[in-house]
């Protein structure tokens, strides 16, 4: 009976034992479970910090004050899971600490080195580091389990179109972005007037030619037959695959002039592209809305001009590229179509489109639009603000 009872007993205390054991891990994979989920929206909280940083980044310093502001807002924008501290407060730090929360500097595809050089910073890095509070590990004496993450975005001007990126055969001038003879970070939803000189009158109301058209192909004039292909390969998706797209620092041609058939082509192409129903928003540097409405967005060159530009001929070189809203066309002296929310074309469409507009110029031939900064989509699912700069690769590196 001694024996029986003793089996009895060591069972009961291997049972209690293990039970204990059983909750101990189990409680420790609750806790370690927790951490990696904060881990992950902590992470969460820097990349999309670090993305808003970088799509604020401009040509020059009088974008870093925006940069660190979006980064900062970002963050708090997505905390982590928990009820007593689960905001993320990252400090500006204006003064650029190398350790400190937001930090604006160089990516050279390896390492990140802080800077404050305005003409060649290209990536903000933000990081963040807190202590998450246990419930099971208490009973092993661990009140806490430090937790930290990094996120480091850059945002290269592209030095040409992405693979599949049809360009479109309008060249835009950099004057938007020129500020005492050195790039700016302003320009973002600057207007985009394209006139013909044939369509021209004395008493011009649309504003001085901003864009040409563009040889996609090379230093000589635009001809009909290379431009009409463009215009219609980037409305399908064929890109003109006769030559390779250039790149930024190389030189195109240019004219302000081009053939009846290519503006036939050009029309019936927006035509098609132009929906009311779908708008394009469009930004100035601080973030205002300048338009929104509906449109054709194309990828474009943008070429060094005088500034302000006159009527732009020859060979010029690529500063960049931008996407642009192409808003209106003006063909044999009608607009194409009626879009009230351009107030930049709309007084000149002339009647019976626009009721109020301005007579009819039977020659004028033209294309109107909004230099349009680029967007990207944060992994946090919200959407940082638009880039103070020419179009802009925003990715995130490490």
């Amino acid at each position: 009976m001694d024996a029986l009872n003793n089996q009895r007993g060591s069972a009961l205390l291997f049972t209690t034992v293990t039970l204990v054991l059983l909750l101990v891990f189990g409680g420790i994979a609750i806790d370690l479970t927790y951490f990696g989920s904060v881990r992950r929206e902590i992470q969460r909280s820097m990349d999309a910090a670090a993305l808003a940083g970088a799509g604020n980044l401009g040509f020059d310093d009088t974008a870093f004050p925006a940069a660190r502001a979006a980064a900062q807002n970002y963050a708090s924008l997505n905390g982590y899971s928990d009820p007593a501290a689960g905001s993320v407060a990252l400090s500006l730090n204006a003064a650029n600490d190398p350790n400190g929360q937001i930090v604006l500097g160089i990516w050279d595809g390896i390492n990140f080195t802080s800077s404050l050089d305005g003409s060649r910073v290209n990536a903000v890095r933000c990081q963040f580091a807190t202590t998450v509070p246990t419930t099971f590990l208490r009973l092993l004496g661990i009140l806490n389990l430090p937790v930290s993450a990094q996120a480091i975005a850059i945002a290269n001007p592209p030095l040409t179109a992405e693979e599949g990126t049809c360009v479109f055969p309008i060249a835009l001038s950099s004057c938007p972005f020129v500020n005492a003879g050195a790039f700016s970070s302003q320009g973002c939803g600057a207007a985009a007037t394209f006139i013909t000189s044939s369509g021209k009158d004395p008493d011009e109301k649309a504003g001085t030619n901003t864009a040409a058209w563009a040889n996609l192909c090379g230093t000589s004039t635009p001809s009909a037959t290379e431009t009409k292909a463009a215009v219609e390969g980037a409305a399908t998706g064929n890109c003109n695959a006769s030559c390779d797209t250039p790149q930024t620092g190389t030189n195109i041609g240019t004219n302000n002039g081009m053939q009846q058939s290519v503006y036939d082509a050009l029309e019936q192409k927006f035509k098609e592209k132009f929906d009311p129903s779908v708008t394009h928003k469009v930004t100035d540097s601080n973030g205002n809305t300048v338009y929104d409405g509906p449109g054709w967005e194309v990828f474009v060159p943008v070429i060094e001009t005088d500034c302000p530009p006159k009527a732009i001929n020859g060979t010029k070189k690529i500063a960049g590229w931008s996407e642009m809203v192409i808003t209106q066309v003006i063909n044999h002296g009608d607009c194409a179509v009626s879009n009230p929310a351009d107030t930049n074309s709309w007084p000149v469409c002339p009647p019976p489109l626009n009721p109020n507009g301005e007579d009819k110029v039977p020659n004028r031939r033209a294309v109107f639009g909004r230099y349009k900064c680029t967007f990207v989509d944060s992994v946090a699912s919200r959407e940082p603000g638009p880039r103070s700069a020419l179009g802009t690769k925003l990715r995130l590196v490490r």
